[in-house]
C-alpha cells in the first residue's frame, strides 16, 4: 500500500486550531523546549492564521522562508499583504522580555525559499544578538540543531521554543536534506527557523527550514512516519543579506532649519523617516513622506537627495527621477509638498556607472543648493540655483574620473568645512583611505588638505 504524501511547506495555521490548545507536557517532536543559547530566533506571526520561525542576523532584520508568506503575500510596495508580528528574543512565549515588533518591509530572494523581515527598530544590545552566517556548507553525516516555535505531538500552537539534532543526508547547490528522527521532526509552524553548527562555543547558522514530510506531527496521518526535512542552504548568502540591510540609505541634512543636520533615513518599505538632531541624540523617527521604495538604491526608478533648495535653511526633497527630470519637492515642515520640475535630461546620471552623477550642495553661498554635474570624463561644474531652475554651468575642477562610484579610486563629497558658508568638495580616497578636503575659492577648489586618514 502506498503511503499518503504529507511533504508540505512547514508554515503554520494557528488560529483555528486555538481553541484545542493542550496543557500536555512540550513533548516535541521537533525537539525539547530551550530557553537559552537562541535568542536571535524569532517567532513571527502572519495576520491571524499563519506563524513561522525566523533568526535576527542583522539589528533590525529576520530570515526566514519566503513561503511563510505564500497566499497573504507581498504587496507591490514590498510591505506584507498582512499585519506580521515578530517576536525575538523571547524562547517562551508566556513570559515578557524579547522584542516584539511589527514588519514593515519583505525582501525575498529571487531564486531560493528565502525572505529578509525588515523590523520597525533595531534591535542592540546584549541581551539579543544577531546569528552570523556560516562560511561553509552542511557536510554530509554533520549534525545540526534545528530550531522551531511550530507544532508538536502533541500541542497545536506551542509557546515555548523547541530545538532538536538533525543530521545532514545530503545538499544541492541550494538546499540540505536532512534526516530527522523519532524525537526530531519539522512541523508546521518551524517553516524558516534555523539549523545550527557551533563553531568554538557559539552558534553559525547554516540553512533554513522550508519544507518536510511532518511524519509524526499532530494532525498529520498516523501513517506518514517519515521525519525528513529539506532547508535552504544560506552559507553563500552573506554577501546578499549585506547587500539587502544596505540598501537602506542614511542622508544629514537639516531638515528642521535648526542649523544642525539630522538624519534622513529612506527606508526600503519607500518611506523618508527623519530623525531629529537633538544635540546629544538622534529623537524617534517621524514619517515626511512615503512611495519611495524604488528611489532607494537609484538603480529602479531614481534616486533622492535632500538639500536646502529654497533657501529657508530647511533641506527640501530633489527627485531624481531615470527620465532624467529632476523636481523639488518644498519641505513644509512636516511633509514634502507635490513638487516642481527644474531641470531635464540627467537620465544617465542617476547611478554613477553611465554618463556620471549629481551632487546637491551651496556652492556659491547664497543658502541655496546648486547642482553640481560630475561627469564620467573627471569634470566638475557647478550649475547655479536660479530660483526656480539651475543655469547652464561654469567648470571648476577636472580630473576626477575615477571617483564616480567608489568602487575605483575613491568618493566625492560636498559639504561646508570652512564655516564660510559655501561647500568645499571632499575627496575620500579609498586605496590609503585618506580623506582631504578641497576648499572652495569661489570659481574652483584648491589643491586640498588631508583632514584624516579612515
Amino acid at each position: 500500500m502506498t503511503k499518503r504524501s504529507h511533504f508540505l511547506w512547514a508554515t503554520g495555521a494557528v488560529a483555528a486550531f486555538a481553541a484545542v490548545l493542550t496543557t500536555a507536557p512540550a513533548n516535541a517532536l521537533v525537539g525539547t523546549p530551550t530557553t537559552t543559547g537562541l535568542n536571535f530566533v524569532a517567532k513571527i506571526n502572519v495576520g491571524d492564521k499563519t506563524s513561522c520561525t525566523g533568526s535576527l542576523v542583522a539589528e533590525q532584520w529576520v530570515l526566514t522562508a519566503a513561503s511563510c508568506f505564500t497566499g497573504a503575500g507581498i504587496s507591490t510596495t514590498g510591505k506584507p499583504a498582512l499585519p506580521t508580528k515578530v517576536t525575538v528574543g523571547r524562547s517562551d512565549l508566556t513570559q515578557t522580555g524579547g522584542s516584539v515588533q511589527s514588519a514593515l518591509a519583505l525582501v525575498p530572494h529571487a531564486e531560493r525559499d528565502l525572505v529578509l523581515v525588515r523590523l520597525s527598530e533595531r534591535i542592540t544590545g546584549p541581551a539579543i544578538t544577531p546569528v552570523p552566517l556560516a562560511s561553509s556548507p552542511a557536510a554530509d553525516g554533520e549534525q545540526l540543531t534545528k530550531a522551531g516555535f511550530g507544532r508538536t505531538r502533541t500541542e497545536w500552537v506551542p509557546t515555548k521554543l523547541h530545538a532538536g539534532t538533525f543530521t545532514v543526508a545530503s545538499r544541492t547547490d541550494t538546499t540540505v536534506n536532512l534526516n530527522g528522527s523519532d524525537t526530531a521532526t519539522v512541523c508546521q509552524g518551524d517553516a524558516g527557523g534555523p539549523a545550527l553548527r557551533t563553531v568554538d562555543g557559539s552558534p553559525q547558522l547554516v540553512s533554513v527550514t522550508s519544507r518536510s514530510w511532518q511524519g509524526g506531527c499532530l494532525g498529520v496521518d498516523p501513517a506518514e512516519t517519515r521525519t525528513g526535512a529539506v532547508d535552504t542552504r544560506v552559507d553563500d548568502l552573506a554577501g546578499w543579506v549585506k547587500e539587502v540591510v544596505a540598501r537602506e540609505k542614511v542622508t544629514p541634512a537639516d531638515i528642521d532649519g535648526d542649523g544642525k543636520d539630522d538624519l534622513v533615513l529612506q527606508r526600503i518599505d519607500g518611506s523618508v523617516v527623519v530623525h531629529r538632531n537633538l544635540g546629544s541624540s538622534f529623537g524617534p523617527g517621524t514619517v515626511m513622506s512615503s512611495g519611495w521604495g524604488r528611489f532607494v538604491t537609484g538603480t529602479d526608478m531614481g534616486r533622492l537627495y535632500f538639500a536646502d533648495v529654497t533657501g529657508d535653511n530647511k533641506a527640501d526633497l530633489i527627485v531624481h527621477t531615470d527620465d532624467g527630470n529632476i523636481a523639488v519637492r518644498k519641505n513644509m515642515g512636516t511633509y514634502f509638498d507635490g513638487g516642481t520640475h527644474w531641470s531635464t535630461g540627467w537620465g544617465r546620471f542617476v547611478t554613477g556607472t553611465d554618463l556620471g552623477r549629481l551632487y546637491f550642495a551651496d556652492i556659491t553661498g547664497d543658502n541655496k543648493a546648486d547642482l553640481i554635474v560630475h561627469t564620467n570624463d573627471g569634470n566638475i561644474a557647478v550649475r547655479k540655483n536660479m530660483g526656480t531652475y539651475f543655469d547652464g554651468g561654469t567648470h571648476w575642477s577636472t580630473g576626477w574620473g575615477r571617483f564616480l562610484t567608489g568602487s575605483d579610486q575613491g568618493r566625492l563629497r560636498f559639504g561646508d568645512t570652512t564655516g564660510d558658508g559655501k561647500a568645499d568638495m571632499y575627496v575620500h580616497t579609498i586605496q590609503n583611505g585618506e580623506v582631504a578636503v578641497r576648499t572652495n575659492m569661489g570659481t574652483y577648489f584648491n589643491g586640498g588638505t588631508r583632514m584624516i586618514t579612515l
